[in-house]
């Protein structure tokens, strides 16, 4: 694989993560303000939870793509021989298999995602707990 298409892939990847800080947050205000809940464990493992989804949900179509790529048969030059380009990858995957064929793998990576939102974040509120930071 080229260096070109490493570097998509690592913006595509990079570009989920305001998303991820984003729902987190999002999620905590709304437990924090509109339920009977607390800023506390049980509402930053919710948030973390939610947060992992929304990444893994927004994160496996370029994760197929990726692997699609990746693992597609090369002339002798090293050129894929199935897809020109992720574009082109993205296009004849939905073509010939559904929209949803971009979620193939997606349990694995939830579960994957799910558990490291939820050390990332709940390390993230002990720290802030720890250093005084006011949490809104």
């Amino acid at each position: 694989m080229n260096i070109s298409v490493k570097l998509c892939f690592a913006k595509m990847k990079i570009s989920i993560i305001p998303f991820d800080l984003t729902t987190y947050d999002t999620v905590k205000h709304y437990l924090v303000l509109n339920t009977t809940l607390e800023d506390n464990i049980m509402t930053h493992s919710l948030s973390s939870f939610c947060s992992g989804l929304v990444a893994s949900i927004l994160g496996t179509p370029a994760d197929v793509i990726k692997s699609r790529i990746m693992n597609q048969p090369r002339d002798k030059q090293g050129r894929g021989l199935l897809y020109k380009s992720s574009t082109d990858c993205l296009i004849q995957a939905v073509q010939g298999e559904g929209f949803m064929s971009l979620y193939k793998g997606f349990l694995p990576s939830w579960l994957r995602m799910t558990p490291w939102s939820l050390v990332f974040w709940l390390t993230y509120e002990k720290i802030r707990e720890m250093s005084g930071v006011n949490p809104f």
